[in-house]
């Protein structure tokens, strides 16, 4: 793929609570008044921008700490190595994804229309990946299955550590992830499991980033990855201390996201928003490398159940306020989103 120019202006810095940072601990602990209170915090962000930071999430920093140190080291092979669990098949997304040069995405809510899910263009950069599934668990009622859409991890040979520390990251997640549907539930008045029953055996992903620093000359060197909206439910972002995630508000600024120690940054993606006739929104997001040094992150992507159909739930349906998206199967658009990745890294 032919690397194309884009640049982008700097970002304004902003208030910190223009991405308000949200403490999950009374969520988690407390009774139904510090829930809901919680909840009406939540859903304040993602109605307004979408985006959050989470402190008091429960996973240890230690964990955390250690998914970072895995990908550095990972990242620092040579450049053989890491294509050694690269994908081999078409349409497979697991394992390392090379750069794949400047590009930016959809606009809010174009992976739930019929264009968007049919363009081949990925938003890319100078972002390396290291891609995996969730792991099934053995009463997983899909554990046994061979369909493709449960892809198989690809991983890097010789790294025993990398596997644990990745399994041990996914389970936190997935049980964070649970409780934060339950919080999206309660800030939308619907019934508390209402994400949960639809995310029972998700489409999880679960991914390690590796921005390197930006070098004199390079076209488009600073721009880690392209301007683009999540497809996902929601995403939980590990970042480091370097910062340079950028987040478009609704009145179209482009802000600063800076490292917030210990959070992790969660945003809703166009599915949720989908679901929700809008009333969440799913936000233009990009990395850019303004320091010189790498930069690196982890990501999970939460995904319905392959059976689910995206579609707004019935109680954001108004004669005011009609449906905005078409359903659509996850299932179908799953596969087409590994397929569009593999596409554009090896074809």
């Amino acid at each position: 793929m032919a690397t194309a120019e884009l640049r982008y202006d700097r970002a304004e810095d902003v208030a910190i609570d223009e991405i308000p940072v949200i403490d999950f601990a009374p969520f988690l602990s407390g009774g139904a008044e510090e829930r809901a209170a919680v909840a009406a915090r939540i859903s304040e962000a993602c109605r307004h921008i979408g985006f959050f930071y989470l402190v008091g999430h429960g996973v240890p920093e230690s964990l955390r700490q250690a998914v970072l140190g895995e990908g550095r080291a990972f990242f620092a092979r040579p450049l053989a190595e890491k294509m050694a669990s690269a994908p081999l098949l078409d349409g497979q997304w697991c394992g390392f994804l090379p750069a794949r040069g400047a590009a930016e995405g959809t606009q809010p809510g174009g992976s739930l229309t019929e264009q968007g899910r049919a363009t081949k263009r990925v938003s890319g950069g100078t972002l390396e990946q290291f891609n995996m599934m969730r792991v099934r668990l053995a009463d997983d009622p899909n554990y046994a299955s061979d369909d493709p859409i449960y892809q198989r991890n690809r991983w890097p040979a010789g790294a025993p550590d990398f596997v644990e520390t990745m399994i041990v990251n996914q389970r936190a997640l997935l049980g964070l992830g649970t409780e934060l549907m339950r919080a999206f539930a309660i800030a939308l008045d619907l019934d508390e499991e209402t994400f949960v029953r639809q995310h029972r055996s998700p489409l999880a992903t679960f991914g390690l980033n590796f921005y390197p620093a930006p070098t004199e000359g390079t076209p488009s060197g600073d721009v880690g990855v392209g301007a683009h909206c999540d497809a996902s439910s929601f995403t939980v972002l590990l970042q480091d201390d370097v910062g340079g995630l950028e987040v478009r508000d609704a009145s179209g600024r482009w802000i600063a996201a800076p490292y917030v120690p210990g959070a992790y940054v969660i945003n809703i993606g166009d599915t949720m928003m989908g679901l929700t006739n809008g009333h969440f929104v799913s936000t233009l997001h990009r990395v850019v490398s303004r320091r010189p040094v790498d930069r690196f992150s982890a990501t999970m992507f939460m995904n319905p159940d392959r059976e689910v159909t995206v579609a707004p739930i019935d109680q954001f349906v108004t004669d005011e306020n009609p449906a905005r998206y078409a359903p659509f199967l996850n299932d179908d658009y799953m596969r087409g989103f590994f397929v569009k990745f593999y596409d554009s890294m090896f074809k």
